[in-house]
């Protein structure tokens, strides 16, 4: 799966105990941090353009950062068999002007771009969605699972 990511805002990475989980990435990574040991181990491959994740335990949600050249990404790695990513593959998101409605409800609107989403918030006060304090309307990050406060509205491509 693709994940096009804006490199300011913070994602999440579903991990499983029945397979190995790939982010492959298109700098070479300089040097990471987060989790807990025991989580999972990470093992650097492809000259140091992909992390594997094996997971070792369950029930686990941490925060990591994997530092570039020059760049870094944020991101949360969270135990979940029923939503585990096998292979991702991390692009730059962009934005866009030309996008279609993917799903509209009384508190937003969410929209589809090539290269990113388009969320409008209708409610009156900020909405968190994922890690990012959203007033009216903002870009976001394509790919990865998209939470309204806590509520998952996003993933795999579509709205839930």
């Amino acid at each position: 799966m693709i994940y096009y990511i804006f490199k300011t805002q913070v994602f999440t990475i579903f991990l499983s105990l029945s397979h190995l989980t790939a982010l492959n990435l298109s700098s070479v990574v300089t040097d990471y941090v987060g989790g807990q040991e025991g989580d999972y181990k990470i093992y650097e491959l492809n000259k140091g353009r992909s992390l594997v994740f094996e997971t070792k335990k369950k029930d686990f949600d941490r925060n990591m950062i994997v530092f570039m050249r020059d760049s870094k990404l944020h991101f949360n790695v969270r135990y979940d068999e029923a939503f585990a990513n096998k292979d991702i593959v991390i692009k730059e998101a962009k934005t866009c002007t030309y996008f279609t409605l993917l799903k509209e409800t009384s508190d937003y609107q969410l929209f589809d771009c090539p290269r990113s989403l388009y969320f409008i918030n209708k409610r009156q006060t900020p909405v968190r969605v994922n890690d990012l304090t959203v007033k009216d309307k903002a870009f976001i990050s394509k790919g990865p699972p998209v939470y309204l406060e806590k509520a998952m509205i996003y993933f795999q491509g579509r709205a839930l």
